[in-house]
């Protein structure tokens, strides 16, 4: 009787349409493949999930730019700082800069906060351009 039984529960999993369909639906990846976002110059930027391993993601390929305008001393104390940084460690302007802006980020939005955005990867996707 048990295996007439189960049987019975097999095919009417079958039969249940709804459910053969919408079986993998809580597996569904929430993120769409591509998103579009406006820059403040009103430029439309594409932005796709990452499928680059580390070693193949570049911030100048895959990446945004900040352009932020300074004047002249405000970079010499920058580079002034870099430059003694970099007698103790391995330390770019770049990578300097940036460290010191994502940990105030942090501090401002809070760990957890950063924590979410920073591990949803995204890579910018470059217009072919037409011959």
């Amino acid at each position: 009787m048990t295996g007439n039984n189960t049987s019975n529960k097999f095919k009417a999993a079958r039969e249940n349409k709804d459910f053969v369909q919408d079986v993998n639906s809580d597996a569904a990846d929430p993120m769409p493949k591509q998103i579009t976002v406006t820059s403040r110059n009103k430029s439309q930027i594409t932005l796709e999930q990452n499928t680059l391993s580390q070693r193949e993601r570049s911030r100048v390929k895959n990446g945004r730019n900040l352009t932020i305008p300074l004047f002249a001393e405000e970079l010499l104390i920058i580079e002034t700082a870099v430059e003694s940084l970099s007698q103790k460690e391995d330390v770019s302007i770049n990578s300097f800069i940036r460290s010191i802006v994502l940990d105030k980020c942090k501090k401002v939005i809070g760990k957890d906060a950063f924590d979410k955005l920073n591990e949803n990867k995204l890579n910018v996707v470059k217009a072919k351009k037409e011959k």
